[in-house]
């Protein structure tokens, strides 16, 4: 859904609000974040969290320049103000840019105020550096709470979580188990979770070319977010 139309629908919901009888908030339609989509085309957006990394990013995109590979980043404020760099590297080589926030708070902690401004800074890092406002936001850890809705909403982007989480941010994983976990359950239209910054992200980088080789000879196609959702219409 582009940022246009769910203006249009949020601000059809408000006027809704105002005839709708006592009691029938509940018929109102629930904002939700995007997990996947149902598709007989075997295509799969890869996306990654948490960077852009000055060391671990650039090995990323080597992997995914070699593979005529587009993915998504959800690239953190502080991080692309750290590196700009990298984060236009991420931007030329074509790849989907998704706003993360800045800080990468404990959502659940924050208030819907403090929630919105951490978009808004994260989203001004990224215009900064790139000259393009994103259109997705993925809240750090996946935490929607009412607070994070209602910044969200007003905030005018869609939600963009994930349906395969590799866990590859756990150091305790080899880059086998990470690629293993992602084959045994992926299927047409998911939405897989990796991460370019935060920690030690050596295997992930192993596993990326590992599942991009893997995944190929089975006929699936890796598309952009954007790209998987035109893919649903």
């Amino acid at each position: 859904m582009r940022r246009g139309v769910l203006c249009a629908l949020l601000i059809a919901c408000l006027l809704g609000c105002a005839i709708l009888p006592a009691g029938a908030s509940s018929l109102l339609p629930t904002y939700e974040p995007i997990h996947r989509i149902d598709s007989k085309k075997k295509v799969v957006a890869l996306t990654f969290d948490d960077g852009p990394d000055a060391f671990y990013t650039p090995k990323i995109l080597e992997v995914l320049h070699r593979n005529k590979v587009q993915a998504t980043f959800f690239v953190l404020g502080s991080q692309v103000d750290k590196h700009p760099k990298v984060m236009q590297w991420i931007y030329k080589a074509g790849h989907e840019i998704g706003n993360h926030g800045y800080y990468h708070h404990d959502l659940n902690k924050l208030t819907e105020h403090e929630v919105y401004e951490d978009i808004k800074l994260g989203e001004r890092s990224i215009l900064k550096t790139t000259g393009i406002l994103a259109q997705y936001y993925r809240p750090p850890g996946g935490v929607m709470t009412h607070d994070v809705m209602n910044a969200v909403q007003s905030s005018g982007y869609d939600v963009i979580h994930w349906s395969i989480d590799p866990r590859d941010w756990s150091l305790a994983r080899t880059a086998s188990v990470i690629a293993k976990s992602v084959k045994s359950t992926v299927s047409p239209g998911d939405i897989i979770l990796f991460h370019d910054g935060g920690l030690n992200q050596r295997q992930t980088v192993v596993a990326l070319q590992e599942l991009i080789t893997d995944l190929r000879s089975q006929g699936y196609r890796f598309v952009t977010v954007s790209q998987l959702l035109d893919s649903a219409k």
